[in-house]
């Protein structure tokens, strides 16, 4: 996420670095907009994950699903207020929310809503890259397609983890890769525009990546 933000950046700006208070600011609007979604997403599964996760927070009681609601809601809400505050368009604000809300509710019962995966980041982008000046043209909508398609194939393999006989296991870190990898998307449009160190910086974000999975799994 934190990449997906700096390239967004960086690609409205043409390739410049942006100023440490623009990108605090940006990647504490794309974190809570994340972290909103994810916990409405326990919401929305509280009953799912109750039958088929009992250890997550709102099954296990660690949680309640009202006051998950609230959080989450608080969360999302304090996100888009942030992504205002950078200048955002409105309506790539509103359609973040509405593509993150939708998502949420629906993704169980419509197997298009690996296309509202893709939307949450892309949305985000465009919002975060119409904040720094701009929608920064061609560079910010190639960038956002490819981004796009990687997200729709990415969610289309972690689908097959649930169904009957998959190779559970090798689906699960095959799916780890390619999530730690997204960044690579950012890198190569930075790459593109002429911007090597914004684009190293995303790079680096793998590795990075591959170890909090690691560090996750330990746990």
């Amino acid at each position: 996420m934190a990449s997906n933000v700096l390239a967004a950046l960086v690609l409205a700006r043409g390739g410049a670095w942006p100023s440490p208070a623009e990108a605090g600011l940006a990647g504490a609007a794309g974190l809570l907009a994340y972290a909103g979604g994810a916990t409405l997403n326990d919401v929305a599964d509280a009953a799912f994950d109750a039958r088929h996760r009992p250890a997550r927070p709102i099954p296990s009681g660690a949680l309640s699903r009202r006051g998950a609601a609230l959080l989450g809601g608080v969360e999302l809400a304090l996100g888009l207020a942030l992504l205002a505050l950078l200048g955002a368009a409105w309506f790539w604000v509103a359609g973040l929310a509405a593509v993150i809300l939708t998502y949420d509710w629906v993704h169980k019962r419509w197997a298009g809503s690996v296309v509202l995966m893709a939307g949450c980041r892309i949305c985000l982008g465009l919002a975060v890259a119409s904040g720094a000046g701009g929608t920064g043209g061609a560079a910010v909508a190639g960038w956002a397609a490819a981004l796009g398609v990687y997200i729709v194939g990415l969610s289309l393999l972690a689908r097959r983890e649930y169904v009957p006989g998959a190779p559970v296991a090798w689906l699960g870190r095959r799916v780890g890769q390619l999530l730690a990898g997204i960044p690579l998307i950012d890198a190569a449009a930075l790459v593109v525009v002429n911007a090597p160190g914004p684009a190293l910086a995303c790079a680096l974000a793998v590795p990075l990546g591959r170890l909090a999975q690691r560090l996750a799994a330990a746990d």
